[in-house]
């Protein structure tokens, strides 16, 4: 069964407590979390290790039995030295280490595809964080990357290839079929994080993105979010997390399971 988690910045501006109640009422297992390089977000987390947002967050996974998915993001910049408390990228790890996450998701300041020449920088950058990342046992991820673009992500898997990192293939729903998901997923395949779906569109596509992730591996986690969910779920937003909840399952859903259930129900 695939994992399947809500990133935070659709329920903006829910605190981390908020959140995980929802995602409690609407059936939803697991969670995303900025913990840098988001100025809505990075104020929760500036007080460190210490803040008590943080104990109270752990407090509540415990209870609930919502796990912590993914945090972010770290900015490959420049050079990342070894420091949990006043560098972004060592506030993220330390964090997403306490809360439980199981990946990091990374991003370089300009866009992908700049061309073989900066692949080996790339590498290197990368390699970097996931040195940094391995003793606090988060896997990095490079984030987020078109599933209809085969050439950025043959790119990203040689940045991300020799250090034990993937990525995260983006699914944009509307205008994709398929055959390019499964063409993607095969193309990455070990490098695979996990699939971001794009919650504006899949609320618009409905019950038309049925199947469009039956070829996912069940162990692939599969996340609502988008570049520009920021506050989508800002009415309704129970219901409306309910409502995703369904039609994810559907995406994952296989035609001869599709064709089960609803024989089940005629």
């Amino acid at each position: 069964m695939n994992r399947l988690s809500v990133h935070q910045s659709l329920v903006h501006p829910l605190t981390p407590l908020e959140m995980i109640d929802e995602l409690v009422a609407s059936g939803w297992d697991s969670m995303g979390l900025h913990v840098a390089a988001v100025p809505e977000t990075e104020p929760w987390w500036s007080g460190g290790a210490g803040t008590q947002l943080l104990a109270a967050t752990i407090d509540r996974l415990l209870e609930s039995r919502v796990t912590v998915l993914d945090v972010g993001r770290v900015v490959l910049s420049g050079h990342l030295e070894r420091d949990d408390v006043h560098r972004a990228h060592g506030r993220v790890l330390d964090f997403g280490a306490r809360l439980g996450a199981e990946f990091v998701t990374a991003r370089f300041p300009d866009q992908p595809g700049s061309g073989p020449a900066s692949v080996g920088p790339r590498a290197a950058a990368f390699a970097e964080l996931a040195e940094l990342a391995r003793p606090f046992r988060i896997r990095p991820l490079l984030s987020a990357l078109p599933v209809d673009r085969p050439d950025l992500l043959e790119e990203a898997v040689t940045v991300v290839g020799t250090s034990g990192g993937g990525v995260v293939l983006d699914v944009p729903v509307l205008g994709v079929d398929e055959e390019t998901v499964s063409a993607a997923v095969t193309d990455l395949w070990e490098h695979l994080g996990y699939v971001r779906v794009d919650a504006r569109a899949l609320e618009r596509a409905g019950e038309e993105a049925a199947g469009q992730l039956a070829v996912l591996p069940p162990q692939v986690p599969v996340v609502i979010g988008g570049d520009d969910g920021l506050g989508l779920l800002d009415h309704d937003r129970r219901e409306r997390l309910t409502r995703l909840r369904v039609l994810v399952d559907r995406m994952l859903e296989h035609p001869r399971a599709r064709a089960a259930r609803e024989g089940a129900h005629g």
